[in-house]
């Protein structure tokens, strides 16, 4: 049982370090295992809740982070714009607005880039804090 328990601590920071794990993941992964090793010791009641509430609490953290009510074809226009700025689902405003900062000084047609290029920018920024102003309603 121990080793399980340092391989599932590993696989957790694995996961932080790789970011694939947020901060605001962390407490239902946790109660989730939590449940699940209370599950082995042999406290079905409890542990099976406590695995549930996880899910539960996961899923409602998952939709609220990727948001739920997007469309298929806006989910992939939003990927095309968090990779042309280079930033994550889980960025702010203010770090996709300092990202396009640093892009766009570097594409803009005065300093030797092009009008297509810096349009692209601009829209995709647009497209990205639209996005985060509609999932914070």
């Amino acid at each position: 049982m121990g080793f399980l328990a340092l391989l599932a601590v590993a696989a957790i920071g694995w996961a932080i370090w790789k970011g694939k794990l947020h901060a605001q993941q962390l407490p239902p992964v946790l109660l989730g295992l939590a449940g699940a090793f209370l599950t082995a010791r042999g406290s079905l009641l409890i542990g099976v809740g406590a695995v549930i509430i996880a899910a539960a609490w996961y899923r409602g953290l998952h939709l609220r982070l990727l948001g739920s009510r997007t469309k298929p074809t806006a989910i992939s226009n939003l990927d095309e714009a968090r990779f042309l700025l280079g930033v994550s689902r889980f960025d702010t405003a203010d770090r996709i607005r300092a990202r396009h900062r640093t892009l766009i000084a570097q594409s803009h047609p005065d300093a030797g880039g092009s009008d297509t290029s810096a349009a692209d920018l601009n829209k995709a920024r647009d497209i990205l804090l639209d996005d985060l102003n509609e999932k914070r309603r």
